[in-house]
């Protein structure tokens, strides 16, 4: 709609209706009975759309129609145009989940689980599908959670990647009470979060199996490996990784059939490892006596 530019009986000033004055005899602005009538059907035609029949009696039905549930839809999931948002579009992308999903069995998630939590419980291990990237917005998140006695893997779709929050691709495994939380990307889900992530991170990164370490977030390191001694009962440990600030302390245990003492050299302790001493119970050193230590550092 616009003024009746195109009429001029009308008698618009500077595009605009103004009024009669009788004083000076200037005629006021006419209104055409086309465009009045265009007004007041384009009026109508939101209370139409709002569900309500139009009345003479009132003056609020515009916007009664404007507050109404039938005048505005709800854009499709991922729309990003600039369509009006409904409070159930916005519900379902806000701050909180989009829903919570449960499951027994392994399943191929879907669109409807974006945005949301998807619970698996078992006794049994299980696998979990994430939804294909495609037609998924850029940065949607999906959230999964394990509340069963059996490993839960995470797997992607088809050709889709899984990385991790330190750039490791594969599968995710989760123990009870594990959570992991993804983002897609292109061609990927990325974990970001979540209790499995912390396996990710350097201050929480470890190797396990009889050479290992482990990170705290205090920032105190546990390491732990084997030796064996040379002709002189010495053994030289390395560290599977250095200490960034210092070496604390170190246990080590003879592996044997008999008794043995071992006691580290001093002033040899560095951030890289150190050099021990294995002497038998009655003082006798030598070559191929095994030992298992265990160093702490920061």
């Amino acid at each position: 709609m616009d003024y009746p530019n195109s009429v001029p009986s009308a008698g618009l000033v500077n595009g605009r209706f103004v009024d009669e004055d009788p004083l000076t005899g200037k005629p006021g602005s006419l209104i055409p009975a086309k465009w009045g009538n265009s007004v007041t059907q384009e009026l109508l035609n939101i209370i139409n759309a709002g569900g309500t029949a139009p009345t003479e009696a009132k003056d609020d039905q515009v916007l009664t129609a404007l507050r109404s549930n039938k005048l505005f839809l709800t854009s499709p999931q991922f729309s990003n145009d600039q369509s009006m948002a409904t409070t159930e579009f916005v519900t379902r992308a806000g701050l909180q989940f989009s829903g919570f999903a449960s499951y027994a069995a392994s399943t191929v998630l879907n669109a409807a689980n974006i945005g949301g939590v998807a619970s698996f419980s078992s006794a049994s291990a299980l696998t979990a599908t994430l939804p294909s990237t495609n037609g998924v917005a850029h940065a949607s998140t999906i959230h999964v959670i394990n509340a069963g006695t059996g490993v839960l893997t995470v797997n992607p779709s088809g050709n889709d990647g899984l990385l991790t929050c330190n750039g490791t691709s594969g599968p995710l495994k989760l123990g009870i009470g594990d959570t992991a939380y993804l983002i897609k990307l292109t061609g990927q889900w990325r974990l970001y979060g979540g209790s499995v992530s912390d396996r990710y991170a350097s201050a929480h990164s470890g190797v396990y199996g009889n050479i290992g370490y482990q990170r705290y977030a205090s920032g105190n390191i546990d390491q732990w490996g084997v030796g064996t001694t040379d002709a002189n009962g010495d053994v030289n440990v390395v560290f599977p990784i250095s200490f960034p600030t210092a070496f604390s302390s170190i246990i080590a245990m003879h592996v044997g059939g008999d008794g043995a003492m071992v006691v580290m050299y001093a002033n040899s302790a560095s951030k890289q490892g150190c050099r021990l001493k294995v002497r038998s119970y009655s003082g006798e050193v030598s070559a191929g006596w095994g030992i298992n230590f265990f160093a702490k550092g920061y």
